[in-house]
């Protein structure tokens, strides 16, 4: 019991951090994250980054191509 209280709590706490990254890097409020957006927060992205965790070529970022760039180590994780 206290191993899924433990494993509910960090999904939660894991969550919220992405929750709150994703407003901050989403500065008009779209839901997308533009290559504009992502550099102001990370200067050091490079456009063939954001290429690269752009999966479905949208030319903006959704929160899961953020979270699995960033799982992959394409995006930093820390701003």
């Amino acid at each position: 019991m206290k191993i899924t209280s433990l494993a509910a709590a960090l999904l939660i706490a894991g969550s919220t951090t992405l929750m709150a990254q994703d407003a901050v890097l989403d500065a008009n409020e779209d839901g997308e994250i533009t290559m504009e957006e992502l550099v102001a927060a990370y200067p050091d992205v490079t456009a063939e980054a954001f290429s690269a965790a752009d999966a479905d070529a949208s030319g903006t970022l959704s929160a899961d191509e953020l979270a699995a760039a960033q799982e992959a180590g394409t995006i930093p994780t820390e701003m």
